[in-house]
């Protein structure tokens, strides 16, 4: 067995704890890596705290979505998923445009994203960063779509608080709380294995980033290693 095959079957018997210890230590590896690059940097600009932001967003929101999901918070942390998902999209923006540290400080002076351009003169949108970063992982696409129903009020609301259905009387009951209606674990596997995902994502280009733009000062670090 391959070590991918081998790493796909222990995924597969992986309970809901130890999928969120691995976004865990994804948290961990991120933060090391993180460091070790930005301690040795002779100097900074306006796109190195971009960078930092963007950074300190992923890792709050891998332990925000860790803790709604222990809560059985779903509503919560599928919006969470999504706002990972812009974080990555707008790390990957800084590869779209020429001047990374100006458009850094545009941003930091305030300006919407949405209002500035690429280097084709296009306006990054979340529809056009969304486009962008899925032509190389097409599963953002419709995940951010799924996901950004939960950040608006929406049907999906709705269907979440349904506790469970009985088709003979065709009698559908509702939990009015602020927990999810009691369901097995394996219900929330798909969307704690979308987060690593996206979190991994953030994490990469996060890095790339900066190792891209500091290699001539340091020796580059490695990619985070935590299985996809």
């Amino acid at each position: 067995m391959t070590d991918s095959a081998k790493q796909g079957a222990s995924r597969t018997k992986a309970g809901l704890a130890d999928r969120l210890k691995r976004i865990d230590r994804l948290e961990s590896e991120l933060t090391r890596k993180g460091a070790a690059i930005l301690g040795k940097c002779a100097s900074l600009g306006h796109a190195d705290f971009f960078i930092f932001g963007a950074l300190r967003r992923t890792l709050a929101q891998a332990r925000g979505f860790r803790d709604l999901i222990a809560a059985r918070n779903f509503p919560c942390a599928a919006a969470i998923l999504r706002l990972q998902i812009d974080t990555a999209m707008r790390v990957n923006a800084l590869s779209l445009v020429d001047e990374p540290d100006a458009t850094c400080k545009a941003v930091l002076d305030g300006e919407q994203f949405n209002r500035l351009k690429d280097r084709d003169g296009k306006k990054m949108s979340d529809a056009y960063l969304r486009e962008k970063l899925a032509t190389s992982h097409p599963w953002i696409s419709p995940v951010y779509e799924r996901t950004s129903d939960f950040v608006h009020l929406s049907g999906r609301h709705f269907d979440v608080s349904i506790a469970r259905t009985d088709d003979e009387t065709r009698t559908a009951y509702f939990q009015i709380s602020g927990h999810d209606p009691q369901r097995p674990d394996e219900t929330y596997f798909e969307v704690v294995d979308t987060f690593f995902a996206a979190t991994k994502l953030a994490g990469q280009l996060i890095l790339a980033f900066l190792m891209a733009r500091h290699q001539r000062e340091q020796v580059p670090a490695s990619m985070p290693e935590s299985d996809p």
